[in-house]
C-alpha cells in the first residue's frame, strides 16, 4: 500500500504521536560474517534507528545465528562461516540479552558490521571497543561471553527465534511479511506497514514529504 506525502503530513499534523498504534515487529536474523548482513545493517537498519521517532514506529528484534546448526545433544553449534563467526555471534547474543533495548544494541551491532572480517577474529578488543564506543559496560559482556552455561542458553535461544524455513540471511520480517531485501527503502516500508495499521509519525511525514 502507498501513501502520499500529503495524507502523511496532513495524519501527523492532526495525531504527531506515533506511541497510539503498537510499533511494528521487525525480525532480523543475521550472523555477524555475513556481507549482507553487514551492508543491512550498517545501511539500512541502523540509519532508519538514527532518525528521531523511528524506534517509536519499529521494534527490532535482532538475532544473530543466521545458518548455524545446532545439536542439542552435543551442545555444539556449527556457524555458516566457522568458529570466528559463532565467537561474534555469541558477542552479539549477549549485547541483545543484556541491553535488549534496541537504542543501546543497535549501535553495537552496526559498530561490529563495519569493522574488517580480520577484526572479528576471535579477538576481544574489537568487542570491546565497540562497547566502550556506544557506553556498554564490556565486563558484563564478556561475563556473558565467557560463560560456557549461559553462551549456550543464548545459542538455543536465538536458534529457537529463527524461522525453520528460513533459506538465507539476512532473513527480515516486518509484522509477519517476509521483506524483500532488494527494496533499498526500508525506513519507507517500515513506515507503510506502520501507516497500514492506522499509525502516525513525524518521523514517517517527514520521510514522505522528501520523496
Amino acid at each position: 500500500m502507498q501513501f502520499s506525502a500529503a495524507l502523511m503530513l496532513a495524519l501527523a499534523a492532526a495525531a504527531p504521536s506515533a506511541l497510539a498504534t503498537d510499533p511494528v515487529e521487525v525480525l532480523v536474523c543475521s550472523e555477524a560474517l555475513c556481507s549482507a548482513c553487514e551492508t543491512f545493517t550498517t545501511d539500512y537498519l541502523f540509519p532508519a534507528s538514527q532518525v528521531e521517532g523511528m524506534n517509536d514506529v519499529m521494534k527490532v528484534t535482532y538475532v544473530p545465528f543466521g545458518n548455524a546448526q545446532i545439536d542439542m545433544d552435543a551442545k555444539t553449534v556449527t556457524c555458516q562461516h566457522g568458529d570466528t563467526e559463532c565467537f561474534a555471534n555469541s558477542y552479539e547474543q549477549c549485547v541483545t540479552d543484556i541491553y535488549p533495548d534496541q537504542a543501546d544494541f543497535l549501535p553495537f551491532v552496526a559498530c561490529i558490521a563495519e569493522l574488517p572480517t580480520q577484526f572479528k577474529m576471535s579477538q576481544d578488543q574489537s568487542f570491546e571497543d565497540c562497547a566502550d564506543a556506544n557506553g556498554l559496560d564490556f565486563s558484563l559482556i564478556k561475563e556473558c561471553h565467557d560463560d560456557e552455561d549461559r553462551t549456550w542458553d543464548l545459542q538455543v535461544k536465538n536458534f529457537q527465534l529463527t524461522p525453520a524455513d528460513h533459506t538465507y540471511t539476512p532473513w527480515i520480517v516486518i509484522d509477519g511479511v517476509l521483506y524483500d531485501n532488494s527494496s533499498h527503502e526500508f525506513q519507507k516500508d517500515v513506515c507503510d506497514a506502520f501507516a497500514a495499521k492506522g499509525g502516525v509519525s513525524q518521523a514517517c511525514a517527514d520521510l514522505y514529504a522528501q520523496m
